[in-house]
């Protein structure tokens, strides 16, 4: 790993150490009423390229609509997936050994850990990271690609590992109503971009998944309710 990355990765041990904790067994339990009798919208689905829609449907106490739920999926694959969102859903899941991704292979570096590799129409890879067998990953995408609400979707997109900018353009083209890209940098002319400004010095935005340092800058409620002026932090950088 790059010097970078080290640094991130000790930022995010810090924030999973001692903010995670605090907002998953103290905040969620007790003070999370709020937020969730302003909920309207119980029923979303959230499609992601990483684990953070797990902290926001932990926040709310709501069943996991969603297949893509505790996975990761790279930058051009969820692109990819995303465009074609039906075909790919309606194929079926199978696996391989080896990924396509060199981050990937420097995450197995890293941890010395393998995960199973899900592949949906042959060219988009679902890393089941939090998932041990390819019978577990299986089961889970199974159940869960049942309860999504096609009819109720809300898509989030990060700056994560082999993001580059060309994706944003992609993105903003999409047809869905409800959308962000949480993003390490200001996007003035971007509509739905999160600037999650506690990652501004670094490469992307690291994992927020338990800690929501996004919340800062996104409002859950309003955003999940189709309100307007969800984004807190829409000007910064104009």
């Amino acid at each position: 790993m790059t010097s970078v990355n080290v640094k991130a990765y000790l930022k995010a041990i810090y924030a999973d150490a001692i903010e995670a904790p605090i907002k998953w067994k103290f905040i969620d339990r007790y003070f999370s009423w709020l937020a969730r009798s302003k909920l309207k919208n119980q029923e979303f689905s959230i499609i992601g390229n990483n684990c953070f829609a797990g902290g926001i449907y932990h926040k709310f106490g709501l069943q996991h609509r969603t297949p893509t739920i505790w996975t990761y999926i790279f930058p051009d694959d969820y692109l990819r997936l995303l465009e074609n969102l039906d075909l790919y859903l309606n194929q079926p899941l199978t696996f391989k050994t080896e990924t396509n991704h060199p981050m990937a292979h420097k995450h197995y570096e890293a941890t010395h850990r393998r995960y199973p590799i899900g592949v949906l129409g042959g060219d988009v890879e679902i890393h089941f990271m939090h998932y041990s067998t390819e019978q577990q990953a299986q089961e889970k995408w199974t159940n869960r690609l049942k309860r999504l609400n096609r009819n109720n979707l809300f898509v989030m997109f990060s700056d994560g590992e082999e993001y580059h900018d060309d994706l944003l353009e992609r993105f903003e083209r999409l047809p869905f109503e409800h959308k962000v890209f949480f993003s390490s940098k200001p996007c003035p002319r971007s509509s739905c971009t999160v600037f999650v400004e506690d990652y501004a010095d670094e490469v992307h935005v690291y994992d927020s998944t338990r800690n929501r340092r996004y919340e800062k800058y996104l409002d859950l409620v309003k955003w999940l309710n189709g309100e307007e002026g969800f984004i807190k932090n829409r000007n910064v950088g104009i």
